[in-house]
């Protein structure tokens, strides 16, 4: 009797065990649908000239736009977006509440020890600018001594770190951006780096007196960043599979050209 029931037992212990896996099994399975089901929310600033503006509708437009449109119809994911300033869209991603960020994020060795990114789809030259008066700089040797301006938390500091490794360019830092091209036509600062996409936008925009000089300084890779997080690396794979899709079909290139006049992967 005893071992009727202990048999009874065991065989009741095992069937619920072996339901609580199906239904661990089903819970997963269920989470990983209710995944790809959800928003891809994404920050950007909705102030980059082609890359993220806002038009005077209010409605976001420009190359980031256009690609994670159709990121998103090939995901079937429907997009969302938030906007901030510059580092706030970063913040945004460590903070959780973005999935990634889309306004040409350039890819670092500091960078890919903290997120997980996607293979490059654009390459973006930086230049010197300076003052439209200015004859005497034209490149990073003639910054020696000089006044540069940058970003607080810029990218160019991790190039400047091989192109000075002495530190002989003050570095003049800011937390916004907008000032900068202003100093230096002011004279408060000496110069400062440009995307070369953007110096003639900026210039005609603004009314300053700048130009750009010189080859270009260094050349950044940009691509999407991912919390590095199991979630965030699947997410990662997902839109790397997509944007080979939209290189080869020659989507980015049609892209590029309707925003930029030329394909930057070229």
């Amino acid at each position: 009797m005893k071992k009727r029931i202990l048999s009874t037992l065991l065989i009741f212990a095992m069937g619920v065990s072996i339901a609580a896996g199906c239904s661990s099994r089903s819970a997963s399975s269920s989470d990983k649908e209710d995944a790809s089901k959800k928003p891809i929310i994404i920050s950007t600033t909705g102030e980059h000239a082609f890359f993220s503006e806002t038009n005077k509708k209010g409605k976001l437009e420009g190359f980031e736009i256009d690609v994670w449109t159709e990121i998103g119809k090939r995901l079937n994911r429907e997009i969302q977006w938030k906007t901030a300033g510059f580092p706030g869209i970063i913040e945004l991603l460590d903070s959780g509440r973005v999935d990634t960020v889309a306004d040409q994020i350039g890819i670092t060795e500091e960078r890919k020890e903290k997120y997980y990114f996607t293979d490059v789809y654009f390459y973006v030259p930086y230049r010197i600018v300076v003052a439209e008066s200015n004859n005497s700089i034209h490149s990073v040797n003639d910054l020696y001594g000089k006044k540069l301006g940058l970003l607080s938390n810029d990218i160019a500091y991790s190039y400047f770190d091989e192109l000075d490794p002495e530190q002989k360019i003050e570095y003049v830092n800011y937390d916004d951006s907008t000032g900068v091209p202003a100093d230096v036509a002011m004279g408060r600062l000496d110069a400062t780096l440009m995307s070369s996409l953007h110096i003639d936008t900026v210039k005609k925009e603004s009314g300053l007196k700048i130009k750009g000089v010189g080859e270009p300084v260094y050349t950044e890779d940009n691509g999407y960043p991912f919390q590095k997080t199991k979630e965030g690396k699947l997410l990662r794979d997902q839109v790397n599979g997509v944007l080979k899709e939209l290189k080869e079909e020659g989507f980015m290139k049609k892209t590029a050209l309707k925003w930029f006049g030329f394909d930057p992967m070229e």
